[in-house]
């Protein structure tokens, strides 16, 4: 699996479609697609994300993550908003244990972190 993070609207999927071949995403959701983008939209809509993306990866082993970095900035008022902020964070960290590779991905361009 190979996790990529990076800023909203920053070219992580173009990166993803570009440099590892990824050709169709569920986006939102895990779905029946190799790469799922969007993350952290799962994490807010799903009510056991984790659980669905731990069940995405052992039946996409080769598959592609793509997440929004989430905790950079202003820390939300809103207590429901930390709480996403921070389950998108450690599911990320999760992740990026497990992943073959890691990328960070700014201006379209990816530097690989791990």
């Amino acid at each position: 699996m190979v996790l990529i993070i990076g800023g909203m609207a920053q070219g992580k999927l173009d990166f993803a479609r570009r440099q590892l071949g990824v050709t169709s995403w569920s986006e939102g959701a895990p779905g029946a697609a190799d790469c799922l983008y969007g993350l952290q939209k799962a994490v807010r809509d799903l009510p056991d994300a984790a659980e669905a993306v731990r069940d995405w990866c052992e039946t996409h082993p080769d598959g592609v993550v793509i997440c929004d970095e989430v905790g950079c900035g202003v820390t939300p008022l809103d207590r429901a908003d930390r709480e996403w902020r921070e389950q998108v964070g450690r599911l990320c960290c999760r992740l990026a244990e497990q992943a073959e590779a890691v990328y960070r991905v700014s201006c379209g361009l990816g530097v690989r972190i791990k």
